[in-house]
């Protein structure tokens, strides 16, 4: 039979051997968790520079604009301007 002292040391080793799987089992569920977080933060990286291209073309559009606006502005003032000379005009021929 076993001795008290072997009996220990083979509880030992069982004890080690399922420390050692739990441990490693903890480690492996560490690395998926972090590999998960680390996807999500790849994808909302993406989705960020997506975000700021779509911004930037649209603040590019508005800057292009805005150079034309004073122009465009000005004429619409000249018609606009011409119009109402034009209407007092004929209502001057009229009395």
């Amino acid at each position: 039979m076993y001795s008290a002292q072997e009996i220990l040391y083979i509880v030992l080793a069982f004890c080690a051997l399922w420390l050692t799987a739990a441990t490693f089992w903890l480690l492996y569920q560490t690395a998926a968790i972090l590999r998960n977080v680390n996807e999500t933060f790849t994808q909302l990286q993406e989705a960020i520079e997506k975000m700021e291209a779509a911004v930037s073309a649209i603040r590019n559009k508005v800057e292009s604009v805005s150079g034309t606006v004073p122009l465009l502005m000005t004429g619409i003032k000249k018609i606009i301007d011409f119009a109402v000379e034009k209407r007092k005009s004929s209502k001057d021929d009229i009395l």
